[in-house]
């Protein structure tokens, strides 16, 4: 049974310079509305202050299927798709509000970690019958489309990463106000810190010399993340991108962020994109020379 699981309106500061919600903020609204969700599985904000440990996301899958500009009224509705061992896999879509149609689907398997370390714990013996409850199937419209969603994305380490020749498109520190209350920092870190650095993508200079008017903007249209370790306020990040593939339309990345001081991979994500015409609010096609010049930068044998 879908339940709704979460409520409330696009903020003109969760916008990005394309005039829509911004990927992070997806993701971080999810993570509220998983909050709710796993109160109706017996793992709400008292057993998180009695046992330190919640639901959090070890994968999720993102379709983005419309825009959210600034003022829209949301809902989030999910459920449970399956449990196997200790992982539930959890479904949630975001719904305009104000004409019912669906913005955004995320498939999650999610995990239940301790709240200071993030190591995760077994789940609860009595949660069978919680989860019956809310079974729910996955829409053919949030199927994986352009990526796959198992197995599990393979991590490098940053020498492989600059061996292998990927592209520096983020470098920072992890700030307190994008962790929880015991410093480590929430999933929807993960996505803001690949989006910041997209914009640093050779890729992005090749779209400027062909589009010189600023009238095309770029979306995502899917993501596929992988969390592999937790992240402290404090830590160092950076993340390593490649071109895996182009299409008639899209581009397929690779994102990797590292720990900038062991090397070792934080966090794995694939993310499709499309140009975007910023007057018709449609995705157009690459021009011919363009996809020739994205296609020089393709990393071969690029596995994420």
């Amino acid at each position: 049974m879908v339940i709704e699981i979460g409520m409330g309106s696009v903020q003109v500061g969760e916008c990005d310079v394309m005039g829509h919600m911004n990927v992070r903020h997806y993701v971080s609204r999810a993570l509220e509305a998983l909050d709710w969700l796993g109160l109706e599985l017996g793992l709400g904000p008292a057993y998180a202050r009695e046992h330190g440990a919640r639901l959090i996301p070890a994968d999720q899958h993102i379709r983005f299927v419309r825009e959210l500009p600034a003022g829209t009224p949301f809902s989030i509705h999910g459920g449970v798709v399956g449990r196997r061992g200790d992982t539930l896999r959890l479904y949630q879509e975001i719904r305009n509000a104000a004409t019912g149609a669906v913005a955004s689907t995320v498939i999650t398997d999610a995990v239940l970690a301790d709240t200071s370390t993030g190591a995760p714990r077994p789940l609860l013996s009595d949660i069978t019958a919680a989860t019956a409850r809310l079974t729910v199937p996955v829409p053919d419209y949030a199927a994986p489309r352009g990526l796959r969603f198992d197995p599990p994305l393979e991590a490098m380490s940053l020498e492989q990463a600059v061996e292998k020749g990927l592209s520096l498109m983020h470098k920072g520190s992890v700030q307190l106000a994008e962790c929880n209350t015991h410093g480590l920092m929430r999933a929807d870190g993960v996505i803001s810190r690949i989006w910041d650095g997209v914009p640093n993508s050779p890729a992005r200079g090749i779209r400027r010399q062909s589009q010189p008017s600023s009238k095309i903007g770029s979306a995502a249209l899917e993501y596929r993340l992988v969390y592999h370790q937790p992240v402290q306020a404090g830590d160092l990040l950076t993340v390593r991108s490649g071109l895996k593939a182009v299409g008639s339309k899209t581009t397929t990345w690779a994102h990797f962020l590292f720990d900038g001081q062991t090397g070792a991979a934080v966090a794995v994500a694939e993310a499709v994109g499309i140009a975007f015409d910023l007057t018709t609010r449609k995705a157009v096609s690459m021009e011919e020379e363009v996809r020739r010049a994205l296609e020089e930068l393709v990393v071969p044998g690029l596995s994420a």
